[in-house]
């Protein structure tokens, strides 16, 4: 069965985040009112003051607005159905000619401005240009800049507002391309935070071939003259800037807005702009209504609203930091946000304020990192004070109730909210290299930095049957990953036991500490893209990762004692736990690895805790060696499988000669890490920094290890002597359990001779001659494994990330068709012949 992609993971992870959310009521509701007055909505029957409003300056239900609404449609009917290509309303001319009275420039008129957007990226971004996006610049506008992949547009993500790593990409960029546009929103609408506009326009002051691309949609009528919005209230429309706004939220009226610097421009979205020729025009009362809306705006009514509005957000911010809540919006937005941590503790909160008669929002993945959930909630001037005070006071009461309850603190809030309080501040002392920590009255928690503090017997033991590791290749791995000279060839191991108070172990797992390419798990394709940019810069896109396992082992890395019925509570310890250690190690992400992929118990535990679940390729074993000799193996298959090997590997068995590899040369060393460079650099479906030659070095003389070699036979041999044109370096467990590590190959050999699949073989009839008890074939080529026996059992892994820039925008990179069909080539070179491999082997 193929794996879903990281991607179709996600999409899972949200559709069940919104599901849950249904569950609770909480998500996808319907208001039962008989008509509005903007502060009031009645859901399941029960009276709530909306705090989930965007309508900020109240002309929701301005009368002005309802009454020119309905007289339009009384005189033009409730819509025009005609695209603007051709003919339009005559009410739209009206309401652009206001528009344009309140900007002072060029605007142009979209449904939506979603919709907009792909109107006019496509329009005024050109080929060979290059796009800078923030990091959290709206949703709508990454997908209108993606697609822009396919048109040789180059693209860059940045962290949010950090202009210094800005700049250094315009740097980088501006000898390649004759324009860079950097996409941002004026102010964001999770957090609540603005652009820093002025510095903004000081680098395009500094930069001529900077464009500014700034969607202000929550901007809009709060601030500026005219209310023309946040950005041009810190700044003049700069001849190199398209603004985005909307006419849906504080503008009391429908669609979208864009303003251009110059009639040009305008003109050439408005007839290439591809919604602007095939999507319908907007419903007769929103054109109505909108052009009261802009009646209002030019008056001197829309200073007065932004100051009833401004004085509310300054009440409401005092509030929040009296009651010292963990407020991480700004105050001179109307969105607020209220670090929560964990996802079920936003479920709890809002939840808990609708109890108390205030609808507000929950923000939750992927609007936000998975850790980062919060309560949004807006202000607008259908708000009295008091009903500003009364949330800031329920939220006060129970947010220490709501925590206590879904048994969390403070802390993940620290965490995950560095704005609020420095985390690392807050940590408890690290003891050092080997400690043990009482963790309130019911459990014990010992923690190592090597195996060797750790009772081998009582390790493996724990870690059972089903992994490719034990103690010993555990110190061994240790010995590797040291004192390198590269960053990402030094590892810190972390090891884990937690006992109750008779000493019973109850809970078992290791963790490593190491530099990892952030494409790791994403499609085969995107790494190939990442990997060319790479040739420049080797750490583009690279992070420290707190990862279950190692990059080199496979199989269960947790043992936990589920018949006892507390084990989420020690599961739970083992997660704060490590999440501490994960601060102190300032790694940005943390993966939990190699869960089957089918329980879903464990898997609504751990989506619960904020972990988002990203399917793995299929872990391959070969559980029954049921068999002694060539013979009994091949009776083993049906007669298609039967003719398969003997067509595939038998045929040409009389090419190649093997064996294990009992003393080894230093040029041995040298031509195996040439054979495995050769597949590293065709293997992108698992994407990881290449192996130090010490491995090798290591590993040839360990006793944990068995190096099988592959020689061409002189007769067939170009240079008239057996040359080496595979090798595998395989470990046997304490469980005795035959496991690939890596494997290394000539490609001159493996598309003539199925040189691949002969090695495989070997491979399998090699572990029959130990009497071993399984097979751990690794990751990767399930297609092929499985034509030798082996089941591809499905894992799945689940991942946080504390900064949201790494965790999805590589798999949500576009590429164009020309290379995608390389990488594809690319991948499918890698199947075909990749060893049976862990996460790390190539």
């Amino acid at each position: 069965m193929k794996q879903k992609s990281a991607s179709a993971g996600i999409l899972d992870t949200v559709n069940e985040i919104i599901t849950k959310g249904k569950e609770k009521r909480i998500l996808q509701l319907y208001t039962e009112n008989p008509h509005f007055n903007g502060r009031d909505i009645i859901i399941h029957g029960v009276p709530l003051v909306n705090f989930g409003s965007c309508s900020y300056i109240g002309l929701d239900v301005d009368d002005r607005l309802k009454t020119e609404a309905i007289d339009a449609i009384r005189r033009y009917g409730v819509q025009f159905s005609s695209s603007r290509a051709y003919l339009a309303c005559p009410l739209y001319r009206e309401w652009e000619t206001l528009l344009e009275r309140m900007f002072g420039y060029p605007v142009l008129l979209t449904t939506s401005v979603s919709l907009g957007h792909h109107a006019v990226i496509p329009v005024v971004v050109e080929e060979g240009d290059a796009m800078i996006l923030d990091q959290q610049v709206h949703a709508s506008v990454q997908e209108a800049a993606f697609r822009m992949k396919f048109r040789g547009v180059d693209i860059r993500i940045v962290r949010h507002n950090n202009l210094e790593e800005l700049e250094i990409k315009i740097r980088e960029l501006v000898s390649a391309h004759k324009r860079i546009w950097y996409l941002m929103d004026g102010i964001y609408s999770m957090y609540g935070d603005y652009a820093p506009v002025g510095k903004i326009i000081h680098l395009l002051e500094s930069y001529s071939q900077l464009h500014v691309y700034v969607d202000d949609a929550h901007g809009m009528s709060i601030a500026g003259k005219n209310g023309t919005g946040f950005v041009l209230s810190r700044a003049e429309l700069h001849p190199r800037m398209v603004l985005a706004t909307s006419l849906n939220k504080a503008f009391g009226a429908g669609g979208g807005l864009f303003v251009f610097p110059d009639e040009k421009m305008m003109l050439k979205v408005k007839n290439c702009g591809g919604p602007m020729i095939f999507s319908g025009p907007h419903q007769v009362p929103v054109i109505a209504a909108g052009i009261a809306s802009a009646r209002i705006h030019l008056s001197d009514e829309i200073y007065q609203r932004q100051e009833g509005l401004k004085a509310r957000l300054r009440y409401c911010h005092d509030l929040l930091l009296h009651h010292e809540l963990p407020v991480i919006s700004n105050p001179e937005t109307p969105i607020n946000f209220i670090g929560l941590g964990l996802t079920r503790v936003g479920y709890n909160m809002v939840r808990r304020m609708m109890d108390e008669g205030f609808y507000t929002n929950l923000a939750v993945f992927p609007a936000v990192p998975e850790t980062c959930t919060g309560l949004r909630f807006t202000v607008t001037l259908h708000h009295t004070y008091a009903d500003i005070e009364n949330l800031v006071v329920k939220l006060a009461d129970h947010l220490p109730v709501a925590l206590a309850e879904e048994g969390r603190s403070m802390n993940d809030i620290y965490r995950a909210f560095r704005k609020v309080k420095d985390f690392n501040d807050r940590l408890p002392e690290d003891k050092g290299v080997c400690h043990a920590l009482l963790k309130g009255p019911a459990y014990l928690v010992q923690h190592e930095n090597t195996i060797e503090n750790i009772d081998s017997d009582l390790w493996d033991r724990l870690m059972g049957s089903g992994s490719s590791y034990d103690w010993q290749w555990l110190r061994v791995l240790e010995k590797i990953f040291i004192g390198n000279n590269r960053p990402e060839d030094n590892w810190d191991f972390h090891y884990y036991i937690i006992r109750n108070h008779e000493s019973k172990p109850l809970l078992a797992a290791f963790f490593t500490v190491a530099l990892c390419k952030d494409d790791m798990l994403s499609n085969g394709s995107v790494s190939y893209q990442v990997e060319l940019k790479r040739r420049e810069d080797p750490y583009l896109l690279c992070s420290k990762s707190f990862m279950m396992g190692s990059l080199l082992t496979e199989g269960s890395h947790l043992y936990i004692d589920r018949t006892m019925p507390d084990w989420k509570k020690f599961f739970m310890l083992l997660l704060d736990t490590i999440w501490d250690e994960q601060a102190r190690q300032k790694a940005e992400a943390l993966l939990l690895r190699d869960f089957p992929a089918e329980d879903m118990e464990m898997d609504d535990f751990l989506m619960e805790q904020g972990f988002l679940k990203i399917n793995l390729p299929g872990h391959n074993v070969i559980e029954e060696l049921n068999w002694t000799t060539p013979e009994e193996y091949l009776d083993l298959f049906n007669t298609k499988n039967r003719k398969y090997i003997r067509d595939n590997v038998l045929k040409y068995e009389h090419f190649f000669e093997c064996e294990i590899v009992r003393h080894t040369e230093p040029h041995d060393l040298e031509t195996w890490y040439r054979l495995y460079k050769n597949v590293k650099e065709k293997s992108f479906e698992l994407n990881t920094f290449d192996l130090p030659v010490k491995f090798f070095a290591i590993m040839s003389a360990s006793e944990k290890c068995e190096i099988m070699q592959v020689t061409l036979k002189p007769e067939y041999s170009p240079a008239g002597k057996s040359i080496p044109v595979a090798v595998t370096f395989s470990i046997i467990t304490a469980a005795n359990n035959y496991c690939g590590v890596i494997i290394g190959l000539d490609y001159n050999y493996v598309r003539t001779h199925n040189l691949y699949k002969y090695t495989l073989y070997k491979t399998v009839l090699r572990a029959t001659e130990l009497k071993a008890n399984k097979i751990l074939l690794g990751f990767t080529a399930s297609d092929v494994k499985r034509k030798f026996g082996a089941r591809a059992v499905p894992q799945c892994a689940y991942i946080q990330v504390l900064d949201h820039y790494n965790s999805d925008v590589i798999n949500s990179m576009a590429v164009s068709n020309e290379l995608n069909q390389e990488a594809d080539r690319a991948t499918e070179v890698a199947k075909a012949s990749a060893f049976p491999k862990g996460v790390s082997s190539s």
